[in-house]
């Protein structure tokens, strides 16, 4: 197959003696199946020869796709299976690979053979390799432009199979801004045959991982895209653009940091009073635009609560974002909620950057920890819920956005607006439907539910089958105080999967030493080997069997269900009905 390179080879001998000249030294430009296409001094004669027998070097800077620089070519890594490394004549190499829409077709390469060469090439070696590389740029451009020289030819086709086997969107604009020739991502973007449609582009300045924002308008149907535009010249000197896109909003949804496997991770889990008064909250407020800012002590399940209520909300289908506003450094956090573009500040990305609302337009924005958010980003959080629109930083470009704001926080909110800690107005903005969570010592019913739970997605990681926690466990839960909540008790869970190791079920042994040093004394075991619990356990776990019979029903085949479900004997339930005196 006759390469690219090939169509343009005496351009491209040219090019490889313009390079001689200049640097004084031994050039040759491979294509990408490594055949030599042009040479200088003694490779001059051995054009169109396939240098893959030797060519390691070439090989390497096509795989990593950048300009290397060998200075010991014989002693490097690369050359240890070439024949002639032991007696290799070459003191420096320095090598570009030459791109051809976003594909490395080729590779140039300067060779030194004489300390002198070397020592120049090292003296100023920036300036050679921005030279070398702006040759590349030089040959791309030569390339496209024989392409276009041969579109009215039969090797068009080949490169319209290329386009076509793009998954970005391709267009060919004519001066006339007429397509004159789309790729299947470019028709299947707009639904519709795109050739001989007129399209405009309009961008909006910034630029974005590397390519520029823009608004493409095909007849009546308008598209946000993120595209490079090439402009070319036709046989007829007529001006040729060719644009390369892919769809602002399909690429935004790829990069959304936080989502969600399955309603798995998502499950409000327990039947206490308090959760179920929780599920009743969050099912009038879920379809509602209104701000939510859940509290509640660390570890309650802030983030499950946020999430519960996006899933049961007519947005459920777009994006669920999340942002920890303790956790990103003061001077960051601004760039991580608005974006920024190229050249925003200093240390940025220089592709810039799309932020976390604009990722979650049209879903559900979860600020975490929205009482460490500083003041003056709190202003901008106002102004942009007021507005609701954004500006990236460093952009003058302004974005609509629909965006439904979740907040939550484990400091005491209204403490910190009294001190001055927090914005007011931002406060009433976010404090539309006020959510505050149990602790997990306000829902001591859950307990079990939760600890089985955990247990169930624990046998699932560590590939062990799934078994009822004791009850000689769960007594033990019960009676701790669980300063960590949700959490800490998940936290636990897994420690005992931990320590169980191979062995065939888990006792109290598997338990955190601080867990049982925390009630050292309160908790004696019974004759049949359980433990009993403290008042506080007494209480919860009669309220655990009031509730488990009355989901199963006091029918023997009820009290058989709730025994199972409670992981004990029915034997032991009937004593603790008698005891607890449920009847």
């Amino acid at each position: 197959m006759i390469s690219v390179l090939s169509n343009i080879q005496d351009d491209i001998c040219n090019y490889a003696d313009a390079i001689s000249g200049i640097t004084g030294t031994d050039v040759e430009i491979i294509d990408e199946s490594l055949m030599r296409i042009a040479g200088t001094g003694k490779y001059r004669h051995m054009l169109n020869q396939n240098v893959s027998k030797n060519g390691y070097i070439y090989r390497h800077v096509l795989r990593v796709q950048e300009t290397v620089l060998i200075k010991n070519p014989g002693e490097n890594a690369l050359c240890q299976h070439c024949e002639k490394h032991l007696y290799c004549s070459e003191m420096l190499d320095l090598n570009a690979p030459i791109f051809l829409n976003n594909r490395v077709i080729g590779v140039i390469g300067i060779i030194c053979s004489t300390e002198e060469q070397r020592n120049t090439l090292l003296s100023q070696i920036d300036k050679f390799v921005t030279f070398i590389e702006q040759i590349a740029v030089m040959i791309s451009s030569k390339v496209f432009e024989c392409l276009e020289r041969l579109r009215a030819q039969e090797t068009l086709g080949a490169f319209r199979r290329l386009i076509d086997a793009m998954d970005r969107g391709v267009v060919a604009i004519d001066g006339n801004n007429r397509v004159w020739h789309a790729n299947v991502s470019a028709a299947r973007l707009f639904n519709r045959e795109v050739i001989g449609c007129s399209l405009s582009i309009e961008t909006t300045g910034d630029i974005l991982y590397g390519d520029e924002e823009a608004w493409i308008t095909l007849e009546d149907q308008k598209r946000h895209v993120l595209c490079k535009q090439i402009t070319l010249s036709s046989l007829e000197n007529e001006s040729l653009t060719m644009v390369i896109f892919h769809d602002a909003r399909d690429y935004m949804s790829q990069i959304t940091t936080t989502t969600y496997e399955s309603d798995r991770r998502a499950r409000l889990i327990g039947h206490s009073q308090p959760m179920e008064q929780l599920r009743s909250t969050i099912a009038k407020i879920a379809n509602s635009y209104a701000s939510v800012l859940i509290t509640g002590e660390s570890g309650s399940g802030k983030e499950v609560v946020a999430f519960a209520i996006h899933q049961n909300s007519p947005r459920k289908d777009k994006p669920f974002v999340t942002i920890n506003c303790a956790a990103i450094p003061e001077q960051l956090l601004e760039s991580e909620l608005f974006g920024y573009v190229r050249g925003a500040f200093s240390g940025a990305d220089p592709k810039g950057r799309v932020g976390k609302f604009e990722l979650a337009n049209g879903g559900s924005l979860f600020l975490d920890e929205i009482g460490d958010m500083p003041l003056h980003l709190q202003a901008k959080l106002l102004r942009v819920l007021q507005e609701k629109a954004i500006t990236r930083v460093g952009s003058n470009n302004v974005i609509n956005i629909d965006v439904r704001i979740i907040a939550a926080t484990n400091k005491n909110i209204y403490d910190m607006v009294e001190n001055h800690q927090f914005r007011e107005d931002l406060f009433y903005r976010l404090n539309v439907v006020p959510l505050v969570l149990p602790s997990l010592r306000e829902r001591r019913e859950d307990i079990a539910s939760l600890a089985q739970y955990f247990a169930d997605e624990f046998s699932e990681n560590y590939q062990r089958p799934n078994r009822k926690i004791p009850a000689e466990i769960i007594n033990l839960l019960y009676a701790y105080h669980w300063p960590g909540n949700i959490r800490e008790l998940r936290n636990v869970i897994e420690y005992i999967y931990v320590m169980q190791g191979d062995a065939s079920g888990m006792n109290a042994s598997h338990l955190p030493p601080h867990l049982l040093s925390s009630m050292n004394g309160d908790i004696k075991k019974t004759s049949e080997g359980l433990q009993s619990l403290d008042k506080q356990g007494r209480s919860a776990e009669r309220s655990i069997i009031e509730q488990a019979l009355a989901r199963c029903g006091t029918s023997v085949e009820g009290k058989k269900q709730a025994a199972a479900e409670l992981g004990i004997g029915i034997a032991t339930l009937y004593r603790k009905i008698k005891v607890y005196d449920l009847g």
